[in-house]
């Protein structure tokens, strides 16, 4: 029987800066395609405070992006919403993580790599149309990069 996840201890280098180095052996079992090292130089590091949760996604390039939504409440037809504009713009995502911190504000996230962004939409332009779902206050795009990180 096969596992569900996949794990592999890693050594944590540095003081002021950690390094961790992860094999290229286990990105190829973890993502299912045998792994070009050069594609994959970069990650975003996504940690979860309420969890303690660190994730790591390798990316393409050295940015990504961050989208960050606020609504109302998180309903299943804002997720199909959201999900039927990302299908049909093409947009691949790394993660995507919803939280309500109240019964009426609610904040959902997406982490997408800048190089699984189509180039056929601007930002300004899936600003708009994430602003355009019924319930949706307000839509942040921002990129991270090794020299800019989000500190929320």
């Amino acid at each position: 029987m096969a596992s569900i996840t996949n794990a592999r201890v890693v050594k944590i280098k540095g003081e002021n800066e950690i390094s961790i180095n992860i094999p290229a052996s286990f990105l190829e079992s973890t993502m299912g395609e045998e792994i070009d090292a050069s594609r994959f130089n970069h990650a975003v590091i996504i940690f979860t405070p309420s969890t303690r949760i660190i994730k790591i996604y390798p990316s393409k390039s050295d940015q990504v992006a961050r989208i960050e939504v606020e609504i109302g409440e998180l309903t299943p037809d804002f997720l199909q919403d959201v999900s039927s504009i990302f299908l049909e713009t093409s947009i691949k995502t790394l993660y995507s993580t919803g939280v309500c911190f109240t019964s009426e504000a609610c904040l959902y996230e997406v982490y997408a790599d800048k190089m699984d962004l189509p180039s056929h939409i601007s930002v300004e332009e899936l600003k708009s149309r994430l602003k355009d779902i019924r319930g949706v206050s307000n839509v942040k795009i921002e990129f991270l990069s090794p020299d800019k990180a989000w500190e929320g």
